[in-house]
């Protein structure tokens, strides 16, 4: 599902603060979207600026992708987006997301932080039962009265059960990673995602393009990622935005420069797996 159809950068440069001279240098200008569209780069290529550009002129007109950060914009940021223009085919739904690498970061970091206060609470809790099941109680109110009574009537891990839900299960940060997406991407919305690889192993990966697949042929999602990830680059029928070019240009996942990388260090390397 196309919601997105195109994007147009500027193509004056009026300023030389970022990021008017951002594009401008990489003569690219124009922007046309597929089901899955690719920002690809090294770092400092402008993937990321690109994809707060969309968002932040999307929202400006109209706010319907959400994001958990409030980016932190200059005057002439806002200048520059103020002339963007952008084209739909279907209006963009209002539960449409930019998700960042930080929000993943933040998710995991949560979780363990959660679980540590249950923990500490947990053992506040032991020290209560034992003070009121095993030792005098001055008992200064209804309440006081009420748990002493329950700790006569009930072990310590009932007690604390009753008291405090279970931690949530931990799991290795790319399995929390991919549980994170699992739950944030819901059917028929636009998806912008950050260098969404962060935390995830090559399994995990391949799990999220699974992912990514059926959301796009099935329930009518739109991505457009910003990645360096060979993986997620393989995305069948992906278009691929090579910002390391210049002009910037198309290409297939396998012409890339740091894919080719990859290729021929594994190459290089093949009688290694051969021999095992």
């Amino acid at each position: 599902m196309i919601y997105l159809k195109e994007f147009n950068l500027l193509d004056k440069e009026d300023y030389s603060e970022y990021p008017f001279h951002l594009f401008i240098e990489k003569e690219f200008y124009n922007i046309q979207f597929d089901d899955v569209t690719i920002f690809y780069g090294d770092n400092g290529s402008g993937k990321s600026t690109l994809l707060n550009v969309i968002t932040e002129t999307i929202n400006q007109d109209k706010k319907v992708i959400k994001r958990r950060d409030k980016l932190v914009k200059t005057e002439y940021f806002d200048m520059y987006i103020n002339d963007c223009k952008y084209y739909v085919e279907n209006n963009i739904p209002m539960g449409s997301k930019m998700i960042c690498s930080e929000d993943i970061f933040q998710n995991i970091l949560s979780k363990r932080k959660d679980n540590q206060k249950k923990n500490d609470d947990r053992e506040d809790l032991k020290k209560q039962y034992i003070q009121y099941k095993y030792n005098p109680v001055n008992y200064n109110s209804l309440e006081d009265l009420s748990i002493s009574v329950e700790t006569r009537k009930t072990t310590q891990s009932k007690f604390i059960k009753s008291r405090i839900e279970k931690n949530e299960r931990e799991f290795s940060n790319g399995q929390t990673s991919l549980d994170f997406f699992d739950k944030e991407l819901q059917d028929g919305n636009l998806y912008l995602l950050d260098e969404p690889e962060n935390s995830l192993s090559p399994k995990f990966q391949l799990e999220l393009i699974q992912l990514i697949n059926e959301l796009t042929r099935f329930f009518k999602c739109q991505f457009i990622i910003a990645t360096h990830s060979p993986f997620l680059l393989s995305i069948p029928e992906a278009k691929i935005y090579d910002l390391d070019t210049t002009p910037v240009t198309t290409k297939k996942w396998y012409e890339l420069e740091n894919v080719k990388i990859y290729y021929n260090f594994f190459k290089e390397n093949k009688s290694k797996f051969d021999s095992k």
